[in-house]
């Protein structure tokens, strides 16, 4: 389903159609992307779009783009520039909606500190990252120091609050207590 979206988009961008005709083209076609250019192109439904004009006429390059000067397509410095820049656009468009995420998750799963089953610390993972991040030689030893009084962490949430991580947690603890106990002896 989301390769025949990419098939879809790739179409719009290339000939400039709507999404719906781009959809009923390739569902004609069998979803092959050259078929349903070669198609809208015979029945003149390909429009000029962007920088450049795709084309399978034989006057078009060898990467199926049309020359410059040829059907009034010139695709000089400042519209590669232009390209380059919705490029980017788009990479930052995507990064900030994974950052977007990746807060959203954070914030929705959390850090728990507890010792005897009273609860200590409940603490948003995307704070404790941040803390981690900017005071690692603070945060790192008190979380270690914590463990030697006895204090256990554990996660809860949808994403981090599953056994193994929990497990994983737990085995950290365990490996203080014995350390304390050698001590002790």
């Amino acid at each position: 389903m989301a390769q025949n979206l990419d098939l879809v988009e790739k179409l719009i961008e290339r000939t400039g159609i709507s999404y719906g005709e781009a959809k009923a083209a390739l569902e004609e076609t069998g979803w092959d992307i050259l078929e349903a250019l070669i198609m809208l192109e015979a029945q003149g439904r390909v429009r000029e779009t962007g920088t450049s004009r795709y084309s399978t006429n034989s006057e078009a390059g060898s990467d199926g783009q049309s020359q410059p000067g040829q059907d009034g397509a010139n695709a000089g410095p400042g519209k590669e520039k232009s390209a380059s820049g919705e490029n980017f656009k788009k990479f930052a468009k995507r990064f900030g909606l994974w950052i977007r995420d990746l807060v959203d998750k954070g914030n929705k799963n959390s850090l728990r500190m507890h010792r005897k089953n009273e609860k200590l610390i409940d603490l948003p993972v995307t704070v404790f990252l941040l803390l981690l991040i900017f005071c690692f030689w603070v945060v790192l030893p008190l979380m270690i120091v914590a463990l030697f009084f006895g204090c256990r962490f554990s996660f809860s949430g949808n994403e981090l609050g599953k056994d193994g991580i929990n497990n994983a947690m737990g085995k950290a603890t365990d490996i203080a207590d014995e350390i304390k106990q050698e001590f002790k002896s």
